[in-house]
Formats: C-alpha cells, sequence, structure tokens
C-alpha cells in the first residue's frame, strides 16, 4: 500500500477513551489559561490573607453574604455561552465554505476534462490551476506569500508572475477563467462552459466568504466587558467565601494546619479555570485559519486531499499519458502545521 493511501476504515481499531479524553492536554486551551488561573489564585490568597489580619488585628469581618454571587455567576455564565457560540458559528461556517471550495474544484475539473477541448496541454493546465486555487486561498487567509506546494504544478515562469500580484486567488481565478474561455473558443460547449464559470465564481464566493470571517472578528467592546465581569466575580468571590470556609482542618503530626479560609484559593482556581477556559475556547474559535489557534482547521490536508483528487481525475480521462504529477508525488508541504486529531492523540475523544 502506498504512503498515500488511506487506511481503510475497517482495519482502524474503534478505540474511545474517557480518562484519555479528560486528562489530555494537546489541542485544549489549558495551558494556555493556567497562567491567569494562578494569578487568580496568587490574589484570592491575598485577600484571605488581608481577611485574617483584620479578624485578628481589629476583630473585623469582611465576608459578605453569598447571595448575590449566585445571580452574578449565572449572569455571567449566559455571556461565556453566548460568545462561545458566536465564536463556534465562525468556526462552523468556515468549514462549510472550505467544504464548498472541495466540492467545486471537483465540479469545475470534472466539467472541463468531460466537455472541454481534447487538447493535452490545456487539460494539464486546467487541473494544474484548479489545484493550486486552495493552495493560495490557504496561504492568503494566513497572510503567507510563500506557496512551495506551486513548484509540482506551475513553472517558475508561472510562479513568479503568480507572485506579483497582491491577491494570489484572483489571480490563479484569472487564469481558470482564461483557460475557460480558450476552451470556449476551442469547441467547448457552450452549456458545459455557462456551467463551469459558475462553479468558478463560487470558489470565489466561497473565498470571500472566508475573507469575511478573517477581517471582520465579533465585537472587541464585549469581549473585555466579558472579561471585567469575570475578573470582577473572581476577585469579589474570596469575600463571601469567609463565612462558609470557616473553621479548622485536622490536625497533622500533632499541628494545627491551619484554618480551611486557605482552601479558598483553591477553590477560586477551580472556579478561574472554566471560566476563562470558556472565555478563552470563544476566543480561539474566532479565526479557523490561524494556525496558532488550538482548533484551526486542518487546510493543509485539505489542499493535498483536493489536489490528489484532481490529479487522480486527469490520469483517469481518456486521453492518458499526461505529463503531470500523479496523486502519489503529493505531499504535505514543509511547513505543514500538525492539527490535533485522534491518530496522534491516541484514541477517539470528540
Amino acid at each position: 500500500m502506498k504512503k498515500t493511501d488511506p487506511i481503510p476504515a475497517s482495519s482502524k481499531p474503534l478505540s474511545y477513551s474517557y480518562w484519555l479524553g479528560t486528562f489530555v492536554l494537546q489541542g485544549t486551551v489549558a495551558p494556555r489559561v493556567m497562567l491567569d488561573v494562578v494569578g487568580f489564585g496568587l490574589l484570592a490568597t491575598g485577600i484571605v490573607y488581608l481577611s485574617e489580619f483584620a479578624m485578628i488585628r481589629f476583630d473585623v469581618s469582611l465576608a459578605v453574604p453569598g447571595g448575590p454571587f449566585e445571580v452574578a455567576g449565572a449572569v455571567l455564565g449566559l455571556l461565556l455561552v453566548l460568545r462561545l457560540n458566536a465564536g463556534y458559528d465562525r468556526w462552523w461556517e468556515a468549514r462549510k465554505l472550505w467544504g464548498g471550495i472541495v466540492n467545486e474544484s471537483r465540479n469545475l475539473a470534472i466539467a472541463g476534462l468531460a466537455y472541454g477541448p481534447p487538447d493535452h496541454h490545456w487539460r494539464v493546465q486546467f487541473i494544474k490551476w484548479i489545484a493550486s486555487f486552495p493552495h493560495v486561498t490557504r496561504r492568503s487567509l494566513r497572510g503567507e506569500r510563500q506557496v512551495p506546494e506551486l513548484s509540482r504544478l506551475l513553472t517558475e515562469q508561472q510562479i513568479e508572475a503568480l507572485l506579483t500580484n497582491s491577491h494570489l486567488p484572483d489571480a490563479v481565478s484569472r487564469q481558470i477563467a482564461s483557460l475557460l474561455a480558450e476552451g470556449r473558443g476551442s469547441g467547448m460547449d457552450a452549456l458545459a462552459f455557462y456551467s463551469a464559470e459558475k462553479q468558478r465564481c463560487l470558489l470565489i464566493d466561497y473565498l470571500g466568504g472566508c475573507e469575511r470571517i478573517l477581517k471582520t472578528p465579533l465585537a472587541r467592546s464585549s469581549a473585555i466587558q466579558v472579561r471585567q465581569f469575570i475578573f470582577i466575580l473572581l476577585a469579589s468571590l474570596p469575600f463571601s467565601l469567609l463565612d462558609d470556609f470557616h473553621g479548622t482542618l485536622p490536625a497533622i503530626f500533632g499541628t494545627e494546619v491551619g484554618r480551611s479560609v486557605w482552601l479558598i484559593p483553591l477553590f477560586i482556581m477551580v472556579i478561574a479555570f472554566m471560566l476563562l477556559s470558556l472565555d478563552r475556547i470563544g476566543m480561539e474559535l474566532q479565526n479557523p485559519f490561524d494556525t496558532r489557534r488550538v482548533d484551526f482547521l486542518p487546510l493543509d490536508n485539505i489542499c493535498i486531499t483536493i489536489e490528489q483528487n484532481l490529479l487522480e481525475l486527469l490520469h483517469d480521462d481518456a486521453l492518458h499519458d499526461y505529463a503531470a504529477p500523479t496523486a502519489a508525488d503529493v505531499e504535505l508541504p514543509p511547513d505543514a502545521s500538525t492539527h490535533a486529531t485522534d491518530d496522534n492523540i491516541g484514541a477517539d475523544i470528540s
């Protein structure tokens, strides 16, 4: 079996692990929020120290009723859920848009091979430029200009001419349109031409949808306000827990460990971990194209799949013997980012 051939699903063992899914760190926001969680723990420690000092020195209790915090916590939870849903909607829409790019790339290639002129050079160029579109789209959404994967699809002169454009996907789409016009002049059926042109336009529409997600982030004021609410809640919550944690811990080795109020910082850290994680997930999902995000879309693999599919269509064509790469020649670019999947985690945790 070739290295590029997919492993049949029936040969893969079905593995699920609750504990691995609970304690795995790869693909989670836990490492990115732990420093802030510790910061709230230190803040709570200072508040407990202040309250103990006020009680011992001045016989003044800083404890406050906990009722208002229950209402505040419920409101904050609702705001976090709304923020999380807004981020997930953007991630899900980006996923659907790239699904459209996959489908229209295949449709456009099939239409060209089925109804285009029987010219070897035209067919090879048509497939190569279509296969180039997802690659330059991925690079454009990530703010990158280097496209090493195009070296197996285009000539050096074509790549140099392409890089003179500020918007690479538009330039590639223009080349596809020029090839369609050439095919129409070489006898391509008018209905097939208009259908293929519509599919080319849809590729630009899907690209525009991705750019809308990229360039219009969620309202910054709402993100700032939610974080201010989190800070206010976590900074004032220790005062409402002073009475609940009042008392002493059991003696260990004959020595009193201390008052149980010193467990408050640990409790605050647990609450902070949950709230900050939800806030961070909402932020991470806003830009699904950035490889620095936890749950970025696996665009490298998607583009490779499109290229392999198109090259297979080309070499399966009745004319055969094309001077073009095969599906086996396709590989991930050297700078491809590793995405957290069940294969590299070890079990199904989704």
